[in-house]
């Protein structure tokens, strides 16, 4: 891909993801709306697995390309690609652990706080990753 079409990617998965998280923040009534006429799955299932997914994109997009030791750099790879797949596959967990499409949890069992650790994980390696790579920096030095 060529620079420009990395910068017009980048702003146009910011858009998005503001959209989202404005959303989800202000408990929008999209949220709940079905996606197909009378579908189960809610516009908001859809929107958080897209932020999800953009969100480890732009932590690639972003990363500079500042010459560092391979073990950091690939801490913080190995992090954000799982955070990655995790946000491919969040529909389907969710799909599994709760049976149904809106993914809510008929009570407080073991699923449900799976799901919670699962979905809290997700957008946060990312950050981990990236707060690893810093730290592995400081016992790794590039030649």
């Amino acid at each position: 891909m060529t620079n420009k079409r990395i910068k017009y990617f980048f702003l146009a998965s910011i858009l998005i993801q503001m959209f989202v998280i404005t959303s989800l923040a202000t408990a929008s009534p999209l949220l709940s709306m079905p996606i197909a006429g009378e579908g189960s799955m809610p516009w908001g299932n859809l929107m958080t697995a897209i932020l999800f997914v953009l969100f480890p994109l732009n932590f690639l997009l972003i990363r500079t390309t500042r010459k560092i030791h391979q073990v950091p750099q690939m801490a913080f790879r190995i992090c954000v690609l799982a955070s990655l797949v995790l946000g491919v596959l969040w529909i389907p967990v969710s799909f599994l652990l709760t049976g149904n499409w809106s993914a809510s949890f008929s009570g407080q069992d073991a699923s449900s706080r799976f799901w919670w650790v699962y979905t809290t994980v997700t957008p946060l390696l990312p950050f981990a990753g990236y707060f690893l790579m810093r730290i592995l920096t400081l016992f790794f030095k590039t030649k």
